[in-house]
C-alpha cells in the first residue's frame, strides 16, 4: 500500500469515526462509572464488611466480573469506533475478544446461580441450601462454562477486510466474520447462545417471579397477624373494666384505672414491637428485591443486542447493507450490554444501607486525610 492509499484509509476512517462520537461517549461514561463503581464495590464488601452474610457472599465476585467486563468491553467498543476501518491484527483482535466474552458470559452465568440461592432462601428455607462447597463449586463452574462458550469466538472473532469502491481502498475491522463463517457450525454455535441466553432470561424471571410471590404471602401473613393481635388487644382493652366492675365492684375504680393504663402501656408497647417486625422482614428482603433489580437489569441490557444478532444471522451481509447513522445506532445498541455492568454497585447503593454507610465512611476519611 502507497502513501496515497494510507492517507485515503486514514481519512475514511476518520470519516466513519465521526458517526460514533456520541457512542464514544457514552462508552466513556460506562468505562468510568463502572470500573469506580465496581471497585468501590469490591473494597466494602470484602474489606470493609467485617459480618460477611450469606447474602452478599456473591456480590464481590459479581462485582469482579462486571468490574472486568465493563473495563474489556467499553475500551475495545471504543476503540474500535476510532479505528472503525483501520482495526489491524488478528491475534490483537482475538486476544481482546476473548477476556471480553469470558467476563461477560460468566456475569451471566453468576446471575443464575445468585437467582437460584435467593429462590431456595426465600422459597425453600426449610430445604437443602447452598453451602459454602455449593457456591464455590457454582463460582468454579461459571467461569469454565464461560471460557468454554467463549473459545469458539477465538476462531470466529478476526480481522475482516471492508473495501470502499468509491475510494478504491481497503480497510480492517475486528469482529466476527460472519460472511465467512456463515455456516453449520456457525449457526449451531450462534443458536445454541441465542437459547442459552433466552433460557437464563426465563429463569431468571421465574425464580424471581417465584421470589416475589413468596414474599407477598409472607408479609401479607405478617400483617394479617399483627392486625390480629391488635385487635385482640384492643377488645381486652376496652373489656377489662367491665369484667372487675363485675367481679368486684368495691374495688374496680381504683383496680381498673391502674390495670388499664398498664394494658395501654402493654400494646403501645407491642405495637412499637410489631413496627419493628415489619421493617425486620422488609430488610431481610431488601437483598432478594435487590437482586431482582440486576436480573431485571441485565434482562433490559440484553434483550435489544440478541434481537440485533438474530436478524443478522437471517442476512449476513446486514451490517454492510447500513448506512453510517444506522450503523453508529445498531453499535449503541450492542454497547448496551455494559448496562448490565455499570448499573449494579448503583443497585447496591440503593438497597444495602450497610453498603452506603460504608461508602460514606470510606470517602469521608479520605476527605479528611
Amino acid at each position: 500500500m502507497n502513501t496515497s492509499d494510507d492517507d485515503k484509509l486514514i481519512d475514511w476512517n476518520n470519516e466513519l469515526s465521526t458517526n460514533y462520537i456520541v457512542n464514544d461517549v457514552f462508552l466513556g461514561l460506562y468505562l468510568i462509572l463502572g470500573i469506580f463503581g465496581n471497585v468501590v464495590v469490591i473494597i466494602i464488601y470484602s474489606f470493609r464488611m467485617k459480618k460477611k452474610k450469606d447474602d452478599r457472599y456473591f456480590i464481590p465476585f459479581l462485582a469482579v466480573m462486571d468490574l472486568f467486563a465493563c473495563a474489556s468491553r467499553s475500551s475495545l467498543e471504543l476503540a474500535m469506533n476510532i479505528n472503525p476501518v483501520n482495526f489491524r491484527g488478528s491475534e490483537m483482535c482475538k486476544a481482546l475478544w476473548f477476556p471480553t466474552n469470558v467476563s461477560a458470559v460468566s456475569s451471566i452465568f453468576l446471575l443464575l446461580v445468585i437467582a437460584v440461592q435467593r429462590y431456595l432462601k426465600i422459597c425453600r428455607p426449610f430445604g437443602p441450601q447452598m453451602t459454602l462447597f455449593w457456591k464455590q463449586a457454582f463460582l468454579l463452574a461459571t467461569i469454565v462454562i464461560a471460557v468454554g462458550f467463549s473459545i469458539p469466538l477465538i476462531f470466529y472473532n478476526d480481522e475482516i477486510e471492508v473495501k470502499n469502491s468509491t475510494n478504491n481502498v481497503t480497510g480492517c475491522v475486528c469482529d466476527v466474520d460472519v460472511e465467512r463463517y456463515y455456516g453449520t457450525g456457525f449457526l449451531t454455535y450462534t443458536i445454541i447462545s441465542i437459547i442459552s441466553s433466552f433460557s437464563i432470561m426465563l429463569a431468571l424471571m421465574i425464580c424471581n417471579a417465584l421470589i416475589g410471590r413468596q414474599i407477598y404471602i409472607q408479609t401479607k401473613a405478617k400483617i394479617a397477624r399483627i392486625n390480629q393481635n391488635q385487635i385482640n388487644r384492643s377488645r381486652v382493652s376496652s373489656t377489662l373494666p367491665l369484667v372487675l366492675m363485675n367481679i368486684a365492684p368495691d374495688i374496680s375504680e381504683n383496680v381498673s384505672v391502674s390495670e388499664t393504663t398498664k394494658l395501654n402501656n402493654n400494646n403501645l408497647t407491642n405495637s412499637e414491637t410489631d413496627t419493628k417486625s415489619i421493617r425486620k422482614m422488609s430488610f431481610a428482603h431488601r437483598y432478594s428485591f435487590m437482586f431482582m433489580a440486576i436480573g431485571i437489569a441485565f434482562i433490559i441490557s440484553y434483550v435489544p443486542r440478541l434481537i440485533v444478532l438474530m436478524v443478522s444471522l437471517r442476512d449476513p451481509k446486514f451490517f454492510g447493507k447500513l448506512s453510517p447513522p444506522a450503523l453508529s445506532f445498531v453499535a449503541f445498541i450492542r454497547e448496551m450490554n455494559v448496562v448490565n455492568n455499570v448499573v449494579n454497585p448503583f443497585i447496591y447503593g440503593f438497597f444495602d444501607r450497610r453498603f452506603r454507610k460504608e461508602t460514606k465512611k470510606l470517602f469521608c476519611k479520605h476527605e479528611q486525610d
